[in-house]
């Protein structure tokens, strides 16, 4: 073979550069957005004398968790709570599911299960909780100007009567 189709290698370098960008793209878009959200997470080994902040909710020490309205969750910022409330719009990216306790997600507090954890959960969780009043428990942390719990895990959340 010593001819050498021209426009071959410009194809293939062409695809080549294409596949690289959007490789880059994808990898920036779990950098800055996917990791950003997890990086909210409690991750810290507590040092003695501290209390324990990791999930699930059985291994917090015993009488430590208040529950508190969904209208009073900005007031707890990084604190370990129960908040009370009913689901009112819920949303799946596919990426993320969002439990919202008002209409208005986006100053409002909503609970969000990351789709990595969507196994633990009931299938369709945005239907399975959507019209429910429920509890949801963990740390209560500030994202986009609004607060919000990440749930784990479904010892997180529990459905009232």
């Amino acid at each position: 073979m010593t001819n050498h189709n021209p426009d071959l290698k410009k194809f293939l370098v062409r695809l080549g550069v294409t596949v690289a960008a959007v490789v880059l793209v994808i990898y920036l878009a779990k950098v800055w957005f996917v990791d950003q959200r997890r990086a909210d997470l409690p991750s810290q080994v507590p040092t003695s004398g501290q209390a324990d902040t990791s999930f699930p909710e059985s291994r917090q020490p015993a009488g430590t968790v208040q529950v508190i309205s969904w209208q009073d969750a900005a007031k707890h910022y990084e604190e370990y709570t129960t908040v009370e409330g009913t689901i009112v719009v819920t949303h799946n990216s596919g990426k993320a599911c969002f439990l919202n306790f008002h209409p208005d997600y986006k100053r409002y507090f909503t609970a969000v299960i990351f789709a990595s954890d969507f196994s633990r959960f009931p299938a369709n969780p945005e239907n399975y909780y959507y019209g429910k009043r429920i509890r949801v428990t963990g740390y209560i942390k500030e994202y986009k100007g609004k607060p919000e719990i990440i749930l784990n895990d479904p010892s997180q959340i529990e459905i009232l009567k």
